[in-house]
């Protein structure tokens, strides 16, 4: 037909539709505009699934009537319910009888998945066994807030899954019924995972999975590392992991958490202000049970984060401590990741301790010079009206919740250009 609208090339129907990977609503409509456009439009669908309560058993249905959907599927995330009311357990519940009831061929199905994502859930053996270890192409898995009945249930998930190269740990019961017991030895034979980066981020119970690894000898391939809220009292074991992992650690995140003091109480930030006054760098406050750790050199570190949290800033002298002690010949990006959360607490945090410590990075010892100082800002979203902060001992008027990041960088470029590192320093506002 002489005015017809000429038909575009198949290649860019399918670069268009993969702009829309993150649009679902638009890739459904897509799926049923066109034949053309069907196949691709499926592949962007099913690329990533969230399945919970509420579409569990419509995600059976679905793969049961079309078992080639699987073939698209490279993500699985799975959350369950939380929370102690009555629908939060039936919710929880009807997951849970959807996960024991999977028919044997999906897990066969699902031979493209590489990313697993588990959430809330409870993992007894018995699931494990019939579902998650069947799963022979993870190479990311994470557990967010899961309740493993054993220390071995995770290690026999971890074994079933030879070509992992990422896990991430949150927020997860990992032992409940036996925190402390001890672990079954490691069955030889087979393909084991060459783990290369470590999540972990629920304290000091993480450091197991961690001490398993290097009793195992499965850490070998490890190349990054991220432990946040470490206790103080737990530095110690972190130090012995660390010289473990030195050979092959190139990047490392560090965020310590607070540990109660004698009277069962974290510092208040007005003591936390003291503390940071009167404290010399390379050492925590006199009178908490501290031991200092002993690290190892990291020869192959070239990339080093430190958390620091507004709300935590009783962790900031440990903090300190730990960066005076690190021996990193190798490092050419320092990074902070602060996050924060009180206008009041904000201004307390000692940029010019933090450079003075830092700048021993920087050309010492005849060797290469660091190349970068990135301070990275979340600010803490809140809701409501603002409420005005008149702090007198600082001279200081905010609006809480809301960080004058001027006033911050202005504090931070000030502190490290007077080690003479001013133009090394990147300073961004972290939006998400």
């Amino acid at each position: 037909m002489a005015g017809s609208t000429p038909a575009l090339p198949p290649e860019l129907c399918d670069y268009i539709l993969d702009q829309l990977a993150d649009d679902k609503r638009t890739l459904r409509s897509c799926a049923l505009t066109s034949r053309q456009w069907l196949p691709r439009a499926q592949h962007n669908l099913f690329r990533s699934i969230y399945i919970d309560w509420s579409n569990c058993s419509a995600f059976s249905r679905l793969l049961s009537a079309n078992p080639l959907l699987t073939d698209h599927v490279r993500t699985l995330e799975i959350e369950s319910a939380f929370g102690i009311f009555s629908m939060d357990r039936l919710h929880g519940a009807t997951l849970d009888a959807w996960l024991h009831a999977i028919p044997p061929w999906m897990p066969a199905r699902l031979a493209n998945l590489t990313k697993l994502e588990l959430a809330l859930l409870t993992i007894d053996a018995d699931l494990a066994r019939g579902f998650f270890n069947r799963l022979r192409g993870v190479t990311h898995l994470t557990l967010w807030a899961c309740t493993l009945k054993t220390f071995d249930v995770f290690t026999e998930m971890y074994l079933s899954f030879p070509g992992l190269k990422r896990l991430t740990i949150a927020f997860t019961q990992e032992w409940e019924s036996n925190p402390r017991g001890a672990v079954a030895p490691l069955a030889k034979g087979g393909a084991l995972p060459q783990l290369e980066v470590l999540e972990l981020t629920s304290g000091c119970d993480n450091f197991k999975v961690l001490s398993w690894l290097v009793a195992e000898d499965l850490h070998r391939a490890v190349h990054t590392l991220s432990c946040t809220r470490v206790p103080w009292a737990e530095l110690s074991t972190l130090g012995e992991l660390l010289n473990e992992l030195a050979p092959t650690l190139k990047q490392l995140r560090i965020g310590l958490g607070e540990s109660a003091s004698a009277s069962g109480e974290s510092p208040t930030p007005r003591l936390t202000f003291l503390m940071l006054k009167r404290v010399p760098p390379a050492a925590p406050p006199r009178g908490t049970d501290w031991t200092a750790p002993i690290f190892s050199p990291l020869p192959a570190l070239h990339t080093l984060t430190l958390d620091i949290h507004t709300a935590r800033l009783s962790a900031v002298p440990y903090t300190l401590s730990l960066l005076a002690q690190l021996a990193v010949p190798a490092l050419r990006t320092l990074a902070f990741a602060v996050k924060c959360g009180e206008f009041d607490t904000a201004f307390l945090i000692p940029w010019a301790r933090v450079a003075d410590v830092a700048a021993r990075f920087h050309g010492h010892g005849g060797g290469r010079a660091l190349e970068c100082v990135r301070v990275g800002v979340k600010e803490r979203p809140r809701a409501g009206p603002p409420v005005v902060h008149v702090d007198a001992r600082a001279g200081t008027v905010g609006v809480g919740g809301m960080v004058d990041f001027a006033e911050m960088e202005r504090s931070v470029r000030e502190a490290f250009g007077a080690k003479g590192m001013g133009k090394l320093v990147v300073f961004e506002r972290v939006v998400r």
